[in-house]
């Protein structure tokens, strides 16, 4: 969280949290849902990295964007995280949450729309389906089931490896290096997510 919004949590600690106007895609995109002007989409690079650095979760499964001293409640399309994996000139990948965390992948899973999500140290995503293509490639049969083989980075300097829109940020559970992780691919219903990963698609005040 900035430092700048600690401070203003500090000098106004009762600010009234809100929810139903800020929403995350499917895409990784914030949306604007309400009050006004509804259905924008946020394109400024200023302020999706001033709500990348600022989103976090409550014990109990609700999403927010802390904005200054107001705690906004997000709603999730999909899932609280959306992932996007870069492609390396070594052979490798980085993958990367909608907010520029780097993240390693713990276990994957496919629903019933054949879309593929991943599971990380920092929760339960979607993957980008623009990056659908590189995930396939890693995928191989095993017994009539389908296992993921992947060579993942995890960079000194991400900002310096990858220019995004989305500034990159190393993940400081994570050690650099180069990882390679093989996992199944579980199938699940895409209405069982938010129980079984402890999220809340529509958080209320």
């Amino acid at each position: 969280m900035d430092d700048l919004v600690q401070k203003a949590l500090a000098r106004w600690p009762n600010v009234p949290a809100i929810a139903g106007w800020l929403r995350l895609t499917a895409q990784g995109e914030w949306l604007l849902t309400g009050p006004v002007p509804q259905g924008l989409t946020i394109s400024n690079a200023r302020i999706l990295n001033f709500i990348a650095r600022n989103y976090a979760a409550e014990d109990d499964g609700r999403y927010y964007f802390q904005n200054g001293p107001q705690k906004a409640y997000v709603s999730l399309e999909c899932t609280p995280w959306i992932y996007r994996v870069y492609p390396l000139d070594d052979g490798s990948d980085v993958l990367v949450t909608h907010t520029g965390l780097i993240c390693l992948p713990d276990a994957m899973y496919t629903d019933e729309q054949g879309r593929a999500l991943i599971h990380t140290s920092v929760g339960i995503g979607l993957l980008h389906s623009t990056d659908m293509a590189r995930f396939s490639d890693g995928l191989v049969g095993d017994d009539g089931a389908f296992i993921h083989k992947g060579v993942w980075t995890v960079p000194e300097n991400p900002a310096e490896l990858l220019n995004t829109r989305i500034a990159l940020r190393k993940n400081p559970s994570l050690t650099s290096g180069r990882y390679s992780r093989e996992c199944g691919i579980e199938e699940l219903d895409s209405a069982s997510l938010p129980n079984r990963f402890h999220f809340q698609p529509d958080p209320e005040v």
